[in-house]
Order: C-alpha cells, then structure tokens, then sequence
C-alpha cells in the first residue's frame, strides 16, 4: 500500500511541474519556463543563438467567424507545426494567446532562416490537409554572438516578424 501511495504522489508531483512549465492547450512550454531558459541562456556559453518569434495571422477573424473552439484548434494546429518545423534542441514556447517563440541555441541565422522556410512549408501541407479556418503564421527571427543580450535578440526578432505581418496583410 505505502509503494503505492508514493508511486501516487510521485505522479502528482510530475504532473505539477508539468503544469508550471507547459501550456496545457498545445503542450509546449509556457512563457514562465520561456522567460527562464531566456536567463539560463543569457549566462551561458551556446552562442550563437537564434531567437525566432511567431505570430499568427487572423485569429481574432476567426474566433469572431468561426467561434472561440476554433480559434482553439487553430492555435494547436499551430503548435503542431512549430513542434514539426524545429530540431529536439530548439525550445518552442506558447509565451501569449497566439504569440509563440522558439530558442535555438547553438544556431545561426542561416540555419534558424531554413527552419522559418520548413515552418512556412509545413503551413501550407497543414492547410491542405485541414482547410478551413487557414492558418497563417508571421514569424521573425534574430541572432545573438557571443554577449549579446538575448532579451534585444527577442526583440529584433518581434520586429522582424512584425515586418513579416505587415506584408503578409498587404498580400490579402
């Protein structure tokens, strides 16, 4: 019975740290365990490293056209993609509503661009496969040498995806 009670227990206590450190919708991490391999990171000696930012593109439309469920599915559709599109390595986090950020530490741009263009890919074959509502997904991406502060990167990187939104709003 005690082997029992602590193989409970144990279960719980991995559950728990599960839900402090992942996003129960799409099972990536959280924007708390983001916010703290940011400062693990920072510290530490994977240079380069690539942050990549990504966005999607009209889910308020179609929360209001299709309802707030299917705006559900198309953030896991997302997720789905973004865990298809990078390497084990990379760390992909849900860090806002329908906003996600991927560290690839070790990586320079050229490699982090190539994992953008598979992402991009990878959207297109989710779309033919699921049609309606289409997922779109902007993403930005930025790289750090050597002491570089990661929490610019992030940002050069929400301003290249940022870039990215606005031409993929001028294209509809």
């Amino acid at each position: 019975v005690a082997l029992q009670d602590i193989t409970a227990r144990k279960k719980a206590e991995e559950y728990l740290r599960y839900l402090g450190t992942h996003d129960v919708m799409t099972g990536l991490y959280n924007r708390a365990y983001y916010e703290e391999e940011m400062k693990r990171l920072g510290g530490g000696r994977q240079y380069p490293v690539s942050i990549i930012i990504a966005d999607m593109d009209g889910l308020k439309e179609v929360n209001d056209q299709f309802g707030h469920q299917a705006g559900d599915k198309l953030i896991r559709r997302a997720a789905e993609v973004l865990k298809a599109g990078f390497r084990k390595e990379d760390m992909i986090a849900r860090i806002g509503g329908d906003e996600f950020a991927v560290i690839m530490p070790g990586t320079d741009n050229s490699v982090a661009t190539d994992a953008m263009e598979r992402v991009q890919t990878l959207v297109e074959l989710n779309n033919k496969y699921y049609g309606e509502p289409t997922l779109s997904i902007s993403l930005g991406v930025s790289t750090g040498e050597t002491g570089s502060d990661l929490e610019a990167i992030m940002r050069a990187a929400d301003d290249d995806m940022y870039r990215e939104k606005r031409v993929h709003h001028q294209g509809q």
